[in-house]
């Protein structure tokens, strides 16, 4: 029985796993919309003669971080930019249509869905087995999301401050000095260092999810999270909030 206050977040979907989808996939909807709108907005009042920074273009700027909108030489061209902005739109309205519909049509709770597949991803806070089933998911989108950065610089190329423009980034997997960066990070100047961190954190990503998923729980977990009876989801619903806006950050 969860005792959480009116005011925390997601409190009134604790024990509705359907209704807790919904207002998952409604946030994203927000962010994009918010992402595409924002995109469009900055785009409209640019001027390429003036800094980025002294137009309070963040959204451009990170697109122009990877590549987009720039030439190779880092010439504004502005290719592409307008088309990320209205997918974003686009799905937006996807995103909102889905969460209406889970929040709306969709069963409140997804145990009592007709669809086998969907009854897996039922929220018990008692169950460990259950909770790194759910995050084991969350690892693997993360993981994918890693690799198709890495590619994406390997492939199409992101900016490189350094240079002044946009040039194709090999990753560096040399585990020992993925090993001593954790510790030196913010003196990091290379993007293969930085590529082959990323390629790194998505094979840890995307194993470590296949594993949550298959072997569940494992005892120095449930020691790590204490008793499992008192385990009302806190630290779950605090990772999705960090987690959230760290990729609001990052996009």
């Amino acid at each position: 029985d969860v005792t959480y206050g009116w005011w925390a977040a997601n409190s009134v979907v604790t024990n509705r796993s359907g209704r807790f989808i919904a207002s998952h996939i409604g946030h994203t909807g927000l962010i994009c919309f918010a992402a595409g709108g924002s995109t469009l907005w900055e785009l409209a009042r640019y001027n390429p003669e003036v800094p980025m920074g002294h137009q309070s273009s963040l959204f451009l700027a990170h697109l122009a971080s990877i590549g987009i909108g720039f030439d190779e030489a880092g010439v504004w061209t502005g290719a592409g930019v307008a088309t990320i902005a209205i997918f974003h739109l686009i799905f937006s309205m996807v995103y909102g249509g889905g969460g209406l519909l889970h929040g709306v049509l969709f069963d409140e709770k997804v145990e009592d869905s007709e669809v086998l597949q969907a009854q897996k991803f039922k929220l018990e806070w008692n169950n460990p087995d259950n909770q790194t089933f759910i995050l084991g998911h969350h690892l693997i989108f993360m993981g994918v999301a890693c690799a198709w950065f890495v590619e994406w610089a390997r492939i199409h190329g992101i900016y490189d401050p350094a240079l002044g423009a946009v040039r194709q980034v090999n990753y560096n997997l040399d585990l020992s000095m993925i090993w001593q960066r954790q510790f030196d990070f913010i003196t990091i100047d290379s993007l293969e260092d930085v590529m082959g961190g990323h390629a790194f954190l998505a094979f840890a990503e995307i194993t470590g999810g296949a594993f949550h998923i298959i072997a569940g729980s494992t005892a120095w977990e449930d020691k790590r999270l204490g008793e499992w009876s008192k385990f009302k989801g806190a630290e779950l619903l605090s990772a999705e909030a960090v987690l959230s806006w760290s990729l609001a950050g990052i996009g």
